[in-house]
């Protein structure tokens, strides 16, 4: 099995370099697809595109073209090495498929579910796949209430749940410098802060989470989880009060189930800029999965964790590729959030987030 195990280096460039004319290309070569129009997407390491393609095809391994288009990804070439990570991630969709809304993989001309290419002269190879689109607007864009946030702590641990019925071994020992189990080397990147009392806070929050959470990793409930439910992969329906798919399974992991809540409120307290807030996805998890007492005592800092680990990544990020906007999303409120969370006592979260229940 190959090593799955290979975290981002600081000066380390993973990023595709592309452009229109290479995915049209890699659509015809690859899928045997004619785009009619291309639009590329968010993304923060990869390169992902919403195809449009004609009716004519050339494709055994699909039965008729998606009305919605395709996504056509890209994956970074640092996880593009990781094969047996993408397979596992395949096999989890289609797990997943009937169960919840979400990407639909599609087969290439060799029958395959994705395939390795050096792109514009790239020294790298990355993974090229393709999904149906699903349909939807971002929740970044949804009519925010407390029903909303509710529903999607509901959805962290509804999916965490069906999950539970997956297993691939590719995910046992699977580590990316976004997992919160890694921490530890985020000091790494810490110098991309330009401000040095964010950068002490930076540190602090890292060395907390290490001395009060890591420890605890042996008892806490371990599975497989989403590992990245942001306002930008959960869809809503037009009226933005229902969800209605689940997108980008790229940093699925197997590890504390407390951590997909942690990151869910995470992108919740940062759209909704109100830490009270956070009560409602706890209620929502809770009405699947109850927290245990340790898992209600760490997750103010799990919370803080994911922030403080979207705020240096992305300040580490734009330094690399400053082009690209999506990449300070979280820097817009994160910094805040962070100074206004971090101070709050264990006694004052529990009544502010109403876990005494």
């Amino acid at each position: 099995m190959e090593k799955s195990n290979m975290l981002l280096s600081p000066g380390q460039r993973i990023r595709p370099n592309m452009n229109e004319e290479t995915v049209i290309d890699l659509l015809s070569k690859i899928y045997g697809l004619t785009a009619t129009s291309i639009k590329e997407l968010n993304a923060y390491d990869d390169k992902n595109y919403h195809v449009h393609c004609k009716e004519l095809y050339e494709n055994p391994y699909i039965s008729e073209i998606s009305e919605h288009g395709y996504v056509l990804k890209i994956i970074n070439s640092l996880d593009s090495r990781n094969t047996h990570v993408i397979d596992a991630q395949t096999e989890m969709l289609i797990f997943l498929n009937g169960q919840f809304n979400c990407p639909i993989p599609v087969k290439n001309l060799n029958g395959t579910y994705y395939t390795l290419e050096k792109t514009n002269n790239s020294e790298e190879s990355h993974a090229i796949r393709l999904f149906i689109y699903q349909p939807g607007q971002l929740l970044t864009h949804a009519s925010w209430n407390k029903e909303l946030l509710y529903k999607v702590g509901h959805l962290a641990a509804d999916l965490d749940l069906k999950l539970s019925k997956f297993y691939h071994p590719a995910f046992e020992h699977h580590r990316t410098i976004w997992m919160l189990m890694s921490m530890s080397k985020l000091h790494l990147f810490v110098f991309a802060v330009p401000d040095e009392k964010r950068r002490q806070l930076a540190s602090d929050v890292i060395d907390t989470f290490e001395r009060n959470v890591l420890k605890f990793v042996p008892i806490l409930e371990q599975g497989m989880i989403h590992g990245d439910l942001n306002e930008q992969n959960i869809l809503v329906n037009k009226e933005g009060t229902d969800i209605v798919a689940i997108i980008d399974f790229g940093d699925s992991q197997k590890t504390c189930l407390i951590f997909e809540l942690a990151i869910a409120i995470c992108y919740m307290l940062l759209e909704r800029k109100d830490i009270t807030e956070g009560k409602h996805v706890i209620e929502g998890y809770q009405s699947v999965r109850k927290l245990t007492d340790l898992e209600k005592k760490i997750l103010k800092v799990c919370v803080c964790a994911r922030i403080c680990q979207s705020l240096v990544m992305g300040a580490y990020s734009h330094l690399n590729d400053p082009k690209n906007k999506y990449i300070l999303t979280t820097q817009k409120n994160g910094w805040s959030l962070l100074q206004e969370l971090w101070p709050i006592s264990d006694d004052e979260i529990f009544k502010i987030w109403d876990l005494s229940n």
